[in-house]
C-alpha cells in the first residue's frame, strides 16, 4: 500500500508542477481530460466488467498517440521542434494501439495476458486482497502516466517557440530516429523467425538483435524515451526565467525521472521480468538462452560453458 500511495505522490506532484507553470497549465488540464476520456471506457469498463487489465494495451498507447495530437493544438508555434515530437507521439502511439486494438476483435482475448498474470502474483505476494481494485489501481496508473511523466517532454517542448533546431537537438532526434529503427528491426525479425517456427521447429528466437539482447525491441523502447527526454531539455531551461522556481526544479527532476521510470517498465514493470517468467517454464532451452545473452543493453553472447559454471 505504501509503494501505491508513493507512485500516485509522484504523479501528482509532476502533474502540479505542469499545472502551476503558467506555459503548461492549458496543456496539462486539457491532458487530464482527455487521458481520462481515453482510459475509462476503453480500459477501465472493461476491465471491471471482465477481470482482465489487458485492454491497457489499447489505452497506453492511444493516450500517447494523444498527446501528439494536442502538441499540435496546444504548441505556441508550429516550428520543426514542436512538430517533430508531435508526429513522434503520435505515430509511436498509433503504431502500438493499432495492434491493441485487436484486444477487442470477439474471441480475441479469452485470458488475460500473461504480464498482467504475472502481476497477480504480484499482488498476492504484497497482501492485496481486491483484484478487481488492483486492476483498477494499474490502469488509472498508466493513465496518471500519460498525464504526467510520459506526456512531460511533450508539453515542455511544446513551450519552445525557437525556429531553429540547435545541436543537441539535431543529436537527440537522430538518437530517436535509430532507437525506432532498431526497436521496428527487432520486430521485424521476431515476426520473420516466428512465420518460420512451424518450418525449423526452433521455439528460441536468437537470430539478428536477437542474439545479443533477450529483448531488443524493448531496449529500442527505452531509448525512444531517452532520446525525447534529451531533446526537451534545452526546452527545459528555457523556462528558467518563465516559471516559478519550485515548479522548474520539480519539472527537471521529473524530465530525469522518466529514464529511470521507462527502465523499470521496460525490464521489470510489463517488460522483461514478466516475459521470461513465463518462458522459462514453457520452453526448456530458455534458461541456456538467459545464460548466454543480455537481458536489455545488447552486447556480446557468453561462452555457455562459462555461463554454466558462474
Amino acid at each position: 500500500m505504501k509503494t501505491r500511495v508513493v507512485w500516485c505522490v509522484l504523479f501528482l506532484a509532476c502533474w502540479l508542477a505542469l499545472v502551476l507553470a503558467e506555459p503548461t497549465r492549458t496543456f496539462a488540464l486539457w491532458n487530464l481530460v482527455v487521458q481520462l476520456v481515453i482510459f475509462v471506457p476503453t480500459a477501465c469498463v472493461p476491465a471491471w466488467r471482465t477481470g482482465r487489465m489487458s485492454y491497457v494495451d489499447f489505452a497506453w498507447p492511444c493516450g500517447l498517440a494523444a498527446v501528439g495530437v494536442q502538441t499540435f493544438f496546444f504548441a505556441e508555434s508550429l516550428t520543426p521542434l514542436t512538430l517533430t515530437v508531435a508526429v513522434f507521439y503520435t505515430v509511436v502511439g498509433t503504431r502500438m494501439s493499432v495492434w491493441g486494438a485487436l484486444l477487442y476483435k470477439p474471441g480475441w482475448l479469452t485470458a488475460e495476458l500473461p504480464r498482467y498474470q504475472y502481476q497477480r502474483r504480484r499482488w498476492e505476494r504484497a497482501g492485496f486482497r481486491s483484484e478487481r481494485v488492483s486492476v483498477q489501481y494499474e490502469i488509472l496508473v498508466q493513465a496518471m502516466a500519460n498525464a504526467s511523466f510520459l506526456a512531460l517532454p511533450a508539453l515542455l517542448i511544446s513551450t519552445n517557440a525557437s525556429s531553429r533546431l540547435v545541436a543537441w537537438e539535431y543529436a537527440a532526434i537522430a538518437l530517436g530516429l535509430v532507437a525506432w529503427s532498431f526497436e521496428s528491426l527487432a520486430d521485424l525479425q521476431k515476426r520473420r523467425f516466428l512465420g518460420g517456427y512451424a518450418r525449423t521447429g526452433r521455439d528460441i528466437c536468437d537470430v539478428g538483435l536477437w542474439r545479443h539482447s533477450r529483448h531488443p525491441n524493448y531496449f529500442g523502447q527505452w531509448m525512444q524515451w531517452v532520446a525525447l527526454v534529451a531533446l526537451a531539455a534545452p526546452s527545459a531551461f528555457a523556462l528558467h526565467d518563465r516559471v516559478p522556481p519550485a515548479a522548474l526544479l520539480v519539472q527537471s527532476l521529473a524530465l530525469l525521472w522518466v529514464v529511470r521510470m521507462m527502465y523499470s517498465t521496460m525490464v521489470h514493470y510489463t517488460g522483461a521480468v514478466p516475459a521470461e517468467y513465463f518462458s522459462v517454464r514453457k520452453r526448456p532451452a530458455y534458461a541456456e538462452y538467459q545464460a548466454t545473452v543480455n537481458r536489455f543493453f545488447p552486447g556480446p553472447r557468453r561462452p555457455a560453458a562459462a555461463s554454466r559454471r558462474t
